[in-house]
């Protein structure tokens, strides 16, 4: 790929910034018996930075970025993403349009959920602290060899792709100053970092393309009310993700689309009586009339003993799950 004029090539495996960009420097690569690892430039803070309770071992840090980076339902929903959200991995508003849009930021630490939105909320991950550490994408981010043996399950190349989408989204999140200010403010940026030392940093990812990075964020923002619809067809999953956790909720949110129906057919049904009263010789008009009043009072019950139904398995639900609990206590 070629880089614009004035700006460092962007080679494979290599990071995406230089070390005089980086954010984070409290990560140093040294080499014992000719292993390279890493270790804390501080001797005082001997975890990777951002999670003390996580060291600097290769089987932590593996086990770190296998929980903090893939999206492997999002990567499985792919074929149908294009039914979610505009198929463009650009397509993401800044911090302050997502205020514009009503929308309130509400911090996640699900990969899964960044970039997700529902009704008035926007679901947003964090920066990682390690991921601003130019040694940390040199040693586990820009090798093509697996760096640990302790998990089968991790490959450089997957992770890599996924690092650089997640990270490019943060271009398009922060483009102001206002920008930086919500990110601050809403925690999503680690403090002691000025807007110029951040955009000199995220810059980088700007050179990014679709296939240098995962499945996923080949796509931006996605509506979650899409997402549990499809949810059914590409994961067999009833939802993707709850919106609601209350009965009353759940159950709400069927009450304005059915007080809508029910206010058309009580108006057909009203139009139909005012028709059979004025001209009582109109015999088909009086059979349909009567035809269509008994299906909607079919139509009636039947929503009712649906809704019933619903609430009833729920509570089933939760009772089989309640009681799975139990017996793998």
């Amino acid at each position: 790929m070629l880089a614009p004029s004035g700006t460092i090539p962007l080679l494979r495996d290599d990071a995406p910034f230089t070390e005089s960009t980086q954010l984070c420097d409290k990560l140093t690569i040294r080499v014992e018996n000719g292993v390279r690892q890493l270790y804390s430039a501080d001797p005082d803070e001997k975890w990777l930075p951002g999670y003390p309770a996580l060291s600097l071992e290769p089987a932590d840090i593996v086990r770190c970025l296998l929980q903090e980076l893939p999206t492997p339902k999002l990567d499985k929903m792919y074929p149908y993403l294009w039914l979610v959200g505009t198929q463009s991995s650009s397509h993401i508003s800044s911090l302050h349009e997502q205020i514009v849009r009503g929308r309130e930021i509400i911090v996640t630490e699900n990969p899964e959920l960044h970039l997700v939105w529902v009704n008035n909320r926007v679901f947003i991950k964090p920066l990682p602290r390690f991921l601003l550490s130019y040694n940390f994408w040199q040693l586990y981010l820009s090798n093509p060899k697996p760096i640990s043996p302790h998990s089968n399950q991790f490959n450089i190349d997957k992770i890599r792709k996924t690092a650089l989408g997640y990270m490019r989204t943060y271009y398009f999140l922060v483009r102001h100053e206002s920008d930086f200010r919500l990110a601050q403010r809403e925690h999503l940026i680690p403090s002691g970092i000025r807007f110029s030392q951040f955009i000199a940093f995220i810059s980088g990812f700007n050179h990014i393309e679709d296939h240098e990075v995962s499945l996923r964020y080949q796509f931006g923002q996605l509506r979650l009310n899409r997402l549990n619809l499809w949810a059914k067809v590409a994961l067999r999953q009833w939802q993707f993700h709850k919106v609601q956790w209350q009965y009353a909720d759940i159950l709400a949110q069927y009450y304005a689309p059915l007080l809508f129906l029910f206010g058309v057919l009580s108006l057909i049904l009203s139009a139909m009586q005012v028709g059979t009263q004025a001209r009582p010789e109109w015999n088909v008009f009086l059979g349909v009339s009567a035809w269509f009043s008994v299906l909607t009072l079919l139509f009636a019950v039947v929503v009712a003993v649906l809704l019933a139904a619903l609430l009833l398995f729920l509570s089933l639900r939760e009772l089989h799950f309640a009681l799975r609990k139990k017996h793998q206590a």
